[in-house]
């Protein structure tokens, strides 16, 4: 049976995180075609808006967008709701600060705090599933507790690009954009040959982060998730633009690594993941400006699963927290499911998606939404499988695979590519709004 359903954090976290996933990739700004000698320009927004899901219900929510005040390429926002179920959650963001002892070192600083309604968490202690793991592969989907409590992150991300490829001379790089949001020919960052050395840009990331959430519920009353973690990690993008690639391939490979320190049972764990992106340019069309295939292949493991040590007698296993780790569902992976509705030792995730960018464009002649600028749309098809498993095993995780398949659409909106995915599985269906591409 098919169901609909909304899950808050993924609602939350989507009003919290969309402007920072459609800023800039990394160290980068937009100039329009025939004014590229200008200055960056700066300027801010306040931008008010409401919003309502069956969790948080009718909520008022206002975001301040600030670019190039700090420095050209930096962007600062403040966003804030209050619902009337008494949620509320203020979200904050400095990216892109350029160091000064370093040039080619980027800051960025992240974090909220909030208190949620009804979060439905895929953990164990649901008494009517005793000899199930929730969130595993083959866990029910009504296997999870139902909790209120707070949310809190704080995380800095710092990258270093590499003096190689396309970041050998500025670090800061300028995409040159026509008026209907095309890049220019010419201004690419790469995408021209798989070399790091001659294309692309190479970064060394590190990101520190915490996170905690104190939640209440029926169940096992009093529950908190916390980690303090770190993240090392190596990203080659070797696409042609950042926003919306048409060609090339991205990368990543990461280490993350929590030490216990923020856990009174010292409970240590360890996670190892890549990703892989791959675009193919299906060229233009009478009906279509732009045509892309998008490939995305993400592995994941947990070493640490297994391992355990005793507090207060008490046998404790090293493994990351439900909202962290291979996690299966909600706005990036296994879209037809809600936020971490599978999540275990191990995961793999296959996404394709067509993107068809329409030549036709309705948006200038209607009325009240012409004041917007909205310079192209696309239609989307998209497809994954994917499954997590208790340990890595290849062959497992390539068997019983889970699925999404549906269609979405993409809007840029003044300058932010606005999504509406829509995805069903064997279980149920999902919407998913968001902001930028998916990879």
């Amino acid at each position: 049976m098919i169901s609909y359903k909304q899950n808050n954090i993924s609602h939350g976290l989507a009003v919290l995180l969309l402007i920072y996933s459609s800023i800039s990739l990394g160290d980068s700004y937009n100039v329009l075609q025939g004014q590229e000698d200008a200055p960056p320009q700066k300027n801010q927004q306040f931008i008010p808006y409401a919003f309502y899901n069956e969790n948080t219900e009718t909520a008022v929510a206002a975001a301040f967008v600030a670019q190039g005040y700090i420095q050209p390429q930096v962007n600062t926002v403040i966003n804030a709701f209050y619902s009337t179920n008494d949620s509320y959650n203020v979200f904050y963001l400095v990216k892109d600060l350029q160091m000064p002892f370093a040039d080619r070192l980027f800051m960025d600083l992240i974090g909220f705090t909030g208190e949620w309604g009804t979060i439905e968490s895929y953990r164990d202690g649901n008494p009517n599933f005793p000899n199930e793991r929730a969130g595993s592969n083959d866990s029910d989907e009504n296997n999870f507790i139902e909790s209120e409590g707070t949310d809190d992150l704080f995380r800095l991300d710092f990258r270093y690009l590499l003096p190689i490829g396309h970041g050998r001379e500025n670090p800061i790089h300028k995409y040159v954009v026509q008026r209907n949001g095309l890049l220019v020919p010419g201004s690419e960052s790469g995408g021209e040959s798989w070399n790091p050395l001659t294309s692309g840009r190479t970064f060394v990331q590190f990101k520190l982060f915490n996170r905690e959430q104190d939640l209440e519920d029926s169940v096992s009353n009093d529950t908190e998730l916390k980690t303090t973690a770190f993240s090392l990690g190596l990203e080659y993008d070797n696409t042609d633009y950042w926003r919306n690639p048409t060609y090339g391939s991205r990368q990543r490979i990461a280490f993350t690594h929590d030490w216990g320190a923020n856990d009174e049972d010292g409970e240590e764990w360890t996670t190892v993941e890549a990703e892989y992106s791959k675009f193919f340019n299906l060229g233009r069309t009478e009906s279509a400006l732009q045509r892309v295939f998008a490939i995305n292949a993400w592995w994941i493991d947990t070493p640490t699963w297994d391992d355990s040590s005793f507090y207060n007698v008490t046998e404790v296993f090293h493994r990351p927290p439900v909202y962290e780790g291979a996690t299966l569902g909600g706005l990036e992976r296994q879209r037809a499911y809600p936020t971490a509705r599978f999540n275990d030792r191990s995961a793999v995730n296959y996404a394709f998606e067509y993107r068809h960018m329409n030549s036709w464009n309705p948006f200038p002649d209607i009325p009240i939404i012409n004041l917007l600028h909205i310079p192209w749309w696309q239609w989307v098809a998209l497809l994954e499988v994917g499954r997590v498993h208790d340990e890595w095993d290849l062959g497992e995780l390539h068997e019983d695979m889970k699925w999404s398949v549906g269609a979405g659409v993409r809007i840029m909106v003044e300058g932010v590519i606005v999504r509406i995915d829509v995805a069903t599985s064997d279980e149920q269906a999902e919407v998913q709004m968001f902001i930028g591409q998916t990879f």
